[in-house]
Parts: C-alpha cells; structure tokens; sequence
C-alpha cells in the first residue's frame, strides 16, 4: 500500500507545466553529480570505468582497539588513502579538492537514530575537508534534532566560528536550521525541507551507519536523507521504497551530493536501526563512494553475508529488502548493479 499522508493535512505543492519544465535543468544537474561533474565550477574528478561506480573499502584492525575517540588520526589517514584512491590522484589535498572547493559549504549528514555515525568519523571528513582549502565555518555537521546529536556524543556548536554542529530544530540562530513553511513534492513524498539543504549548504557528505533497518533493511547513505525532511514517519510503507528515493532525488539533495562515507567501525547486522549490542561486531572500517546507491548496495552484501554467518536469514528472504535501493538505481541516481560497481578493498 502506498502512502502519501501530510503533516498538518497541508496539501503537496503540484507543478504546472511551466514549473516542470524550469526545473529540468534541476534533474540534469542532479544527474550529473552522480557522473563525476564538478557542481561549482571546478575540474571535473576523473570518472570510473564506463558503466562502472566505484566503492573503496577501507579496514584497520586497529579500529578495533579502545574508543573510537582515541582514533582520530588513524580515520584521517583511512579517509585520506580512501579518498585518493576514490579519485585516483596522488595526495589528499588534490583528492579533496576534486571533490570539494574552499567557497564550498558543506553539510555532514550524520545518522543519530539508535546506533550514530561516531563523531570522531565526522572529525576527520572536516579534518579532509580543511585540505580542500574549506574554512571550518564553511563546514556544518547536522541531523534532525540537537538532542540527538548531543546524546550521540557530538559537541554542539551553534556559533559564528568553527565548524558547526546542530540541528535542523536548532532554529534561526544556527545558522540556517529550521524547516521551510511550504510542503514540496518529489515524486511520491510531500515534505517540508529542511533549510540546512535548501539555504545553507552548497554540498552534501552523507555519512551514515552500516546497519540493519526493520522496515527498509538498511539503513545506510540514502535513508540517511530521512533526516532531511519533517515528516519521515509518513514513509514507511513498502519497505520505504519508493520514498527515500524520491527524498534524495529532491532538488534539494541530489544536486549537491559529493560522497558518501558508510561509518562500519562498530556494524549492526540485525533488529536496527535501534541500538543493540548482541547484534553487533567490529567491521573496523569505512567505506566510501561518489554513487550513495552502490555504497549502500555493496552495504547491503556485507550485512547478508555477516546474517548468514550468524545463522539469519539474508534481508530479502527475512521480508526485508532493499527495495528502496533498486528504486534509487531506477530514477538514475547511481548503480545497484554488482557486476557494475567497483569493489576496492584497501
């Protein structure tokens, strides 16, 4: 069953013909950042081979050792070889600045819904972010609620220095948070942006959580953009698909979309996307990708493989696949297939 329910009862905006029309220069955009273009004007990033996207798997045993927190320099150095090899360049600085220019503002779009993207995951993506030439004000870390970020163990920072850290509830004072007045339509959800993505940010990282999810079986780069929105409780239905494909490919969202960084130093293999330690182990790693639906698709095969080993069953035959994927991949938003996705284990 589909559903297309609105908070508030407040109807979706619908588009005239000549609205349609003026946005299709939006829909180019938005698939041209999912090819390898530049979006601000920069050289474009060298592109995989034809037909093929690209996801680095990065592991260290080490990560597996103590406190996330005491890793902060050992992540840099993962996000940096990562980086480099995503881009095939010689040095973090020209990585980074494939990918991102200083006069960029970029948002990190943490997850910190039951098992969160650890901080100091977010740390390093603004530590590689700086070699991009980005002021740390030009840099924002956010999700949906400041009491969430702060039980997730991030530092808040709603001033005018330094790297953000907030809230879209956070209000006008930080910044740019808040949710705009008017409901907007793509595809099939109706929602209320927040103004994070529509005012503040001129780029995207999505830096999710390598997790099982109950309804959408993963929880990962795309669903993250649940975050996005005021009303992610409405779409649900059908395991989330086709809505968090149609979050992302938002006018707001997938134009600006750079990379996306899969948190799998501590994964969750079942009964997510709340917290539950007798579900989890130490994958001790990050994946990173320029395609969120082939990270979440080669995602989706280390959460299978990892279920049968413990004797489950893999999520499509446990009533849970990842439809909302395969939808993402059918609106050009990146590949789902396997045999088209480059899997590079550093």
């Amino acid at each position: 069953m589909r559903r297309s329910s609105y908070s508030n009862g407040i109807p979706p905006l619908r588009l005239t013909r000549r609205e349609f029309v003026r946005q299709l220069p939006l829909a180019a955009a938005a698939a041209g950042s999912f090819l390898g273009c530049h979006q601000s004007g920069g050289a474009p990033i060298p592109k995989p081979p034809p037909g093929k996207s690209r996801v680095i798997v990065a592991r260290n045993d080490k990560l597996t050792h103590g406190d996330a927190r005491q890793h902060l320099d050992l992540l840099v150095k993962i996000l940096d070889a990562g980086i480099m090899r995503l881009t095939d360049l010689p040095t973090p600085e020209q990585a980074w600045s494939a990918l991102f220019r200083p006069e960029d503002v970029v948002g990190i779009k943490v997850n910190t819904l039951g098992r969160s993207t650890h901080p100091v995951v977010a740390d390093a993506l603004a530590a590689g972010l700086r070699k991009a030439g980005l002021p740390a004000e030009n840099i924002v870390i956010w999700d949906r609620f400041d009491a969430e970020l702060h039980a997730a163990g991030y530092r808040l920072n709603k001033s005018a220095s330094g790297v953000g850290c907030y809230g879209t509830d956070a209000g006008p004072d930080a910044r740019g948070a808040g949710y705009e007045q008017t409901v907007e339509t793509s595809g099939e959800i109706g929602s209320c942006f927040s103004q994070i993505v529509t005012r503040k940010v001129t780029a995207l990282i999505s830096a999710g959580v390598l997790k099982h999810h109950d309804l959408a079986g993963l929880s990962g780069s795309l669903k993250n953009f649940y975050g996005a929105i005021h009303n992610p409780n409405k779409y649900h239905d059908d395991n989330c698909s086709p809505y968090v494909a149609d979050v992302v490919r938002s006018r707001h969202i997938a134009p600006k979309l750079r990379l996306a960084v899969m948190d799998g130093i501590e994964a969750q293999y079942h009964a997510g996307p709340a917290k539950h330690p007798a579900f989890t182990w130490n994958y001790a790693g990050l994946l990173l990708s320029r395609d969120l639906v082939a990270i979440d698709r080669v995602s989706a095969e280390i959460i299978d493989q990892k279920r049968i080993e413990k004797g489950k069953k893999p999520l499509a035959k446990d009533g849970r696949p990842i439809t909302h994927v395969f939808a993402a991949a059918d609106r050009g938003l990146g590949v789902a297939d396997l045999a088209k996705i480059d899997r590079i284990e550093l």
